[in-house]
C-alpha cells in the first residue's frame, strides 16, 4: 500500500468525525458517542479545546479520497508541551503500520521545530495503543 498523506485542514472536520466514530466504536474508549458527537469533538479540537491545533504537525492518510488514519497534535498550554490529541485508524486498516507512520511524521516535524517532548494520555486498558506508543519510545509517567 502506498500512503498518500497530508496535513489536516478545516475541510477535513466532518471526515475526521466519521473516522473518529469508526475508529473508536467497539473499543474501550467508546462511550456510545454518535456521529454528531464525534464531529463536534473534532470541531472543538480545531477550535482549541485541547490547545492550539498544530496543523503543520498533524497528518492524515487517505485512500480513495477517504481518510483512513489521522494523527492530531495540539499545544497544551497547561503542560507547556505538544499533545498527541488523537491517533485514529479505521478498523479495516489497523495493524498495517499507518498510525506508526503518521506519528513518526508528526514527531519529525516537531523535532524540526525545536520541540523535544510530546505527551499523550491513553486509557490504561487500551493495549493496542499502548503497544504503539511504547514501540515508538513513549514512557509511562
Amino acid at each position: 500500500m502506498s500512503l498518500s498523506y497530508r496535513n489536516v485542514s478545516e475541510k477535513d472536520i466532518d471526515s475526521l468525525g466519521v473516522l473518529m466514530l469508526e475508529s473508536y466504536r467497539g473499543t474501550i474508549d467508546y462511550e456510545g458517542e454518535t456521529l454528531e458527537d464525534a464531529i463536534l469533538e473534532i470541531r472543538s479540537t480545531f477550535d482549541g479545546k485541547y490547545g492550539t491545533l498544530l496543523k503543520q504537525c498533524s497528518f492524515i492518510v487517505e485512500e480513495n479520497k477517504k481518510i483512513i488514519s489521522a494523527c492530531i497534535i495540539t499545544w497544551s498550554e497547561e503542560m507547556k508541551l505538544p499533545l498527541l490529541t488523537f491517533s485514529m485508524t479505521h478498523p479495516d486498516f489497523k495493524n498495517k503500520g499507518i498510525a506508526t507512520f503518521l506519528l513518526k511524521k508528526s514527531i519529525n516535524v516537531l523535532l524540526t521545530k525545536g520541540y523535544r517532548e510530546l505527551y499523550l494520555i491513553v486509557t490504561k486498558d487500551n493495549i493496542a495503543a499502548r503497544h504503539l506508543y511504547e514501540k515508538i519510545g513513549f514512557r509511562v509517567f
